[in-house]
Parts: C-alpha cells; sequence; structure tokens
C-alpha cells in the first residue's frame, strides 16, 4: 500500500531555536509513526504560494499540516499567509500545536475550514472553539511530548536565557551579571565560529541592547540534545522563552519565568497545575537571589509535572491518530 503524503507549513526548525527543533522533530516522528510520508516542508515566514516544490507536493498530498506553535496570535501576518491555503486546496487541512491568541473574525472563515484544530493550551482552544463554532481539543505543546534522554547528574550553577522582546532580554542580561550565572539562550547561532571570542561578546551585547558592563560567561548549546543537557545539569534556570519553561519542565529543573509577547507561559503553567508561583515581574526580578532561583521543586509541583508529561505524550499520540484519520 503506497504511503499517505503530508505536507508541513510553518516548519520552524529553520529559525535556529532549540524548542522549535525539537516540536518539528517529533512533529515529523509522530507523522512517520503514522505511516505518513512526508513530501515538503515549508520553513516559517516562506512564501509557501511562490514555492514551486512545495505547490507540486501539495497537489500530490493527502494532509496539510500546519505547525502552529506561536505564531497565531495578535493578527500575525505570517499567521494570515498560513491559513490562505485553506483557500488553495481541496485537501484536509489540520492546524495543530497552535497558540491562539487576540485574532480577527475575518479569520474565522478559514479557522473553520480546517478539518482537525488542535490547540497547544486550554484558552488557545477555547478562543479556536468560538472561531470555528466547534469544539477544539488541546494537548500540551509537542516539546513535553517525548522525555528529555538526558542523563541524571548533579547540579551545578545557574542558568540565564533570553525573551523575544528586547526589554525583557536587557532585564534577563543584567540579572545573568547580578546572579553569576551563565547566560544560554533557547535560540542559538547557526554559524559556530560567530559563538567565540570578541564576537560573540559583542553580539551578546547587540541582541540584549546592553552595551556596558561586563558580559557573563556565555554557553551556547549546539544542538537541542546539548540544550537539554544543560538545563538538566543546572541548579536554576531564569528565562523568558515558552519552549525554555516546556523544557525545564521535562528535565525538572526549577525555574523562574518572566511573562512574554502572550499570555502563553502563564497559560501553560495553569495548565499544568502548578499555578503562578514560578511567574516573576521584571521588578521581582531585581531583587532575586540564587537561592530563590534554584529553589527546588516541591513534590506537589513534582507531581504536576510528571502528570502533565504523561498527557503531553498521550495527548500528542491521539493527535497523530486523529491526522491519520484525515488520509
Amino acid at each position: 500500500m503506497t504511503p499517505p503524503k503530508a505536507v508541513i507549513l510553518n516548519d520552524t526548525s529553520t529559525r535556529y531555536h532549540h524548542g522549535c527543533t525539537r516540536v518539528v522533530r517529533l512533529l515529523t516522528e509522530g507523522l512517520a509513526a503514522q505511516g505518513f510520508q512526508i513530501t515538503a516542508r515549508s520553513p516559517a515566514r516562506n512564501d509557501w504560494l511562490l514555492d514551486k516544490a512545495f505547490m507540486a507536493a501539495l497537489a500530490q498530498a493527502q494532509v496539510v499540516v500546519i505547525n502552529g506553535e506561536g505564531t497565531f496570535h495578535d493578527r500575525a501576518e505570517g499567521a494570515t499567509k498560513l491559513l490562505a491555503i485553506t483557500d488553495h486546496t481541496t485537501k484536509p487541512v489540520a492546524l495543530i500545536n497552535a497558540l491562539y491568541e487576540n485574532n480577527p473574525a475575518s479569520w474565522h472563515r478559514q479557522i473553520a475550514a480546517c478539518a482537525l484544530l488542535s490547540a497547544r493550551d486550554s484558552r488557545s482552544a477555547a478562543e479556536l472553539s468560538r472561531a470555528a463554532d466547534r469544539p477544539v481539543s488541546w494537548t500540551f505543546d509537542l516539546s513535553l511530548s517525548a522525555p528529555a534522554g538526558t542523563a541524571p547528574t548533579l547540579r551545578h550553577g545557574l542558568i540565564v536565557g533570553d525573551s523575544v522582546r528586547l526589554d525583557r532580554r536587557k532585564i534577563l542580561a543584567r540579572a545573568a551579571r547580578r546572579l553569576h550565572a551563565t547566560w544560554i539562550p533557547t535560540k542559538t547561532l547557526s554559524n559556530p565560529f560567530l559563538g567565540t571570542g570578541l564576537i560573540r561578546n559583542t553580539l551578546w551585547r547587540a541582541y540584549n541592547g546592553t552595551f556596558t558592563g561586563p558580559v557573563p560567561t556565555i554557553a551556547l548549546p549546539p544542538s537541542e540534545t546539548a540544550y537539554l543537557a544543560a538545563l538538566a545539569a543546572a541548579t536554576g534556570h531564569l528565562t523568558g522563552r515558552f519552549h525554555a519553561v516546556c523544557l525545564s519542565l521535562l528535565t525538572e529543573t526549577p525555574f523562574r519565568a518572566l511573562g512574554s509577547k502572550t499570555s502563553k507561559i502563564e497559560t501553560l503553567l495553569t495548565d499544568a497545575g502548578l499555578g503562578p508561583d514560578r511567574l516573576i515581574t521584571a521588578e521581582e526580578l531585581e531583587t532575586l537571589t540564587p537561592a530563590e532561583l534554584a529553589s527546588p521543586f516541591t513534590q506537589a509541583e513534582l507531581d504536576a509535572i510528571c502528570t502533565t508529561r504523561a498527557a503531553a505524550r498521550d495527548g500528542a499520540q491521539a493527535l497523530f491518530a486523529a491526522i491519520r484519520a484525515l488520509a
């Protein structure tokens, strides 16, 4: 029997971001486990309509999968272009793993045209349900759906990460210096030569908008595996990135998180049964101590994290089975 063909829109693995790399890897593996042959992957921000190879694959595909991730919020132009696929194919479209927040009513027709809708949090599922005028399910972000694969190790040292927002990056950069932490962003550099010596320090200053004072210790894990290993070896992690929180949960690394551009971190922690205790404001961050950052998870938190990981695994398996049923 010929395997069904699928094409993927919004392949974020090209964004040099460890969380996105992991999501797309698990997405492709999940589809392959259901027997799909993935014949084309359109990178994030690619104009797929002008991509002749993608359009040729689309014509032969049985299913179109849109990797929603953090794209569908605040009327984003990128999301508008992704939704346009529903006007250019009669193949079933699955919008999955999606944040959905603060979007226009003009999207509702195309949202409703999707054969399968699956959010990555409860709030997004509620907004998608209203947009599509039908129930929409949700499961945790795909990054949480498989084990970290890290070996047990003694924890030592603090990590401070980055944020999509420059104002938050400035705050985190100051905290990295004050806490004597290693600065490890979720986003990484594609060229290893850019991460060395003076060039590395200059890039750190430009990226964080911080042009005075010392540069902290910087580490740039070259892969998803190396990034997870760094988290698993840390006593505490401070970040403003959604996927950095996900992977901290995965490695059971105590963390504190600054809010992002959307409510995605707050909603994740609510859905995971952790509540707001691990969130921190910019003002609170100014006096955060190393001991507070490394504050161990309580048993209740560890139980909630274990439940979340199991729900993510089971939810992903059900999601991929639902996509297979479209073919």
